[in-house]
């Protein structure tokens, strides 16, 4: 995914997690909500935490955390829940807090500073004067690795 040209900022959802700072691309984004109501998928993978009626489109709900290299997410149903998407793939992604919406005017590659979790499913890293903000999100690689097997795995 290219990165915010001069003319046009990137926008990011930013998040914690895990107590880890992590962002999204605005464009990756469908909605931020709480679900309460969530159904239990029994033999489901640990990491499928659940299903929601998202406006009746059932969305799976997964804890991120093990495919970023992160402590397992021990998800409330009062926490925000970030709903992400790519080529029509959803997942819902219950975060400790949004922290809102944010304009970068550039994305640091992964390598250039101290790196954050999973740099494989990282787009580069997030800054604002000489300070890193959060690590950008490889969205589509995300969800791919969610939606394609273990998160403890990569498929690339």
């Amino acid at each position: 995914m290219p990165g915010p040209s001069p003319h046009q900022p990137l926008r990011a959802c930013v998040f914690a997690l895990a107590g880890v700072q992590l962002a999204a691309d605005l464009r990756h984004i469908r909605e931020v909500v709480v679900l309460a109501d969530r159904t239990t998928v029994p033999r489901a993978p640990a990491y499928v935490l659940g299903l929601a009626n998202l406006r009746g489109t059932v969305v799976p709900i997964v804890d991120i955390c093990p495919v970023l290299g992160l402590p397992p997410h021990t998800a409330s149903e009062a926490h925000r829940t970030i709903v992400l998407e790519d080529a029509g793939i959803q997942i819902a992604v219950p975060t400790d807090e949004v922290l809102g919406l944010e304009s970068f005017d550039g994305v640091l590659p992964p390598g250039e500073a101290t790196p954050g979790p999973c740099p494989q499913l990282a787009v580069g890293l997030l800054r604002r004067g000489d300070r890193i903000v959060a690590t950008l999100l490889d969205v589509p690689k995300l969800v791919k690795a969610v939606h394609t097997g273990p998160p403890n795995r990569l498929n690339a």
